[in-house]
């Protein structure tokens, strides 16, 4: 008898490891969900989701119902503070009992299945899975070893670029219209002639709304204010003179390039926080997505195509 219990024992164990685990969580996305999806996608972009985009839509969703499903059995469709107010809320715009308390018209939420349904409940606890994953995975602090390695590996994100400083004189197409080309050359001969210097060249050219000093300034915050044209030949004029004319979308511009900075790699040291903080985002991302990895295969998920 202890030898028949034994080896019935043990089939058992073996057969636990080799069998499908019961599903924990059970995800249906059905028709009226994925007509949902293509329509949303549609007013954002103007046009249907081809078939890829659409299997990319059903896929986060499918992420989604996995976070609130897992939200549900923790109970913080019962407990959070927010979501009881929401479902409070609702229940008092359509009710005309002004007598009732907020627990009846709490559970009657409840059993009208409003905290399934309603998008703000919904946000709520997707935005409470989302940041629970990404406290616990804030807890592994990165070594220097770390830090510098993944600044080797992304250099091209912390790197400065060339960036210069640049008084300017600006000329409006506007107001000059057909004599814009030439009162620019004649002005950039007299600055060039009379030697006038940056500080003294306020009392030329015309009102705009961009500062006449620009601080030290990459091509790329250059071609922000002023287009990409003008921040090319901004960055290349020589420095300590006036330069030729630059044309922009605004009008003519004669700039005095005060300095340069060459590009170059910082060390460590000088952008610790913005690499630590990259480097917590990307262990973030990879942390929700090992979660909800974890979660499918705890899930029976079912897709039903119209």
């Amino acid at each position: 008898m202890l030898l028949f219990l034994f080896l019935g024992g043990l089939l058992f164990w073996v057969e636990s490891l080799v069998s499908d685990p019961e599903p924990i969580y059970s995800i249906a996305i059905g028709p009226k969900t994925i007509a949902s999806l293509e329509q949303g996608w549609t007013n954002r972009i103007g046009r249907a989701p081809d078939a890829d985009v659409l299997d990319a839509l059903i896929h986060t969703q499918v992420d989604d119902e996995l976070l609130i499903a897992q939200a549900r059995a923790l109970g913080w469709h019962r407990n959070d503070a927010i979501v009881q107010r929401r479902l409070v809320q609702n229940q008092r715009f359509v009710t005309e009992d002004e007598e009732i308390t907020d627990s009846e018209l709490l559970e009657r939420a409840y059993q009208q299945g409003m905290d399934q349904s309603d998008i703000v409940v919904r946000r709520r606890l997707l935005e409470r899975m989302r940041l629970l994953i990404a406290t616990v995975s804030r807890r592994n602090i990165p070594s220097e070893e770390e830090l510098q390695s993944y600044l080797d590996e992304h250099a091209e994100r912390f790197s400065q670029p060339e960036r210069t400083r640049l008084t300017q004189i600006y000329l409006s197409r506007d107001t000059r219209g057909e004599e814009l080309t030439q009162q620019a050359k004649d002005l950039t001969d007299r600055l060039r002639r009379d030697k006038i210097a940056p500080e003294e060249a306020s009392q030329f050219g015309d009102p705009f709304l961009i500062s006449q000093d620009l601080p030290l300034s990459s091509e790329s915050t250059l071609a922000r204010q002023l287009g990409n044209s003008f921040a090319a030949e901004a960055l290349l004029a020589p420095e300590k003179k006036w330069s030729d004319p630059i044309s922009s979308s605004y009008g003519v511009h004669i700039v005095w390039p005060h300095e340069k900075t060459a590009a170059r790699q910082p060390p460590l040291d000088e952008v610790r926080s913005r690499v630590k903080g990259e480097w917590q985002r990307e262990h973030e991302k990879q942390a929700l997505r090992e979660h909800i990895d974890r979660l499918r295969e705890q899930a029976h998920i079912e897709i039903i195509r119209p």
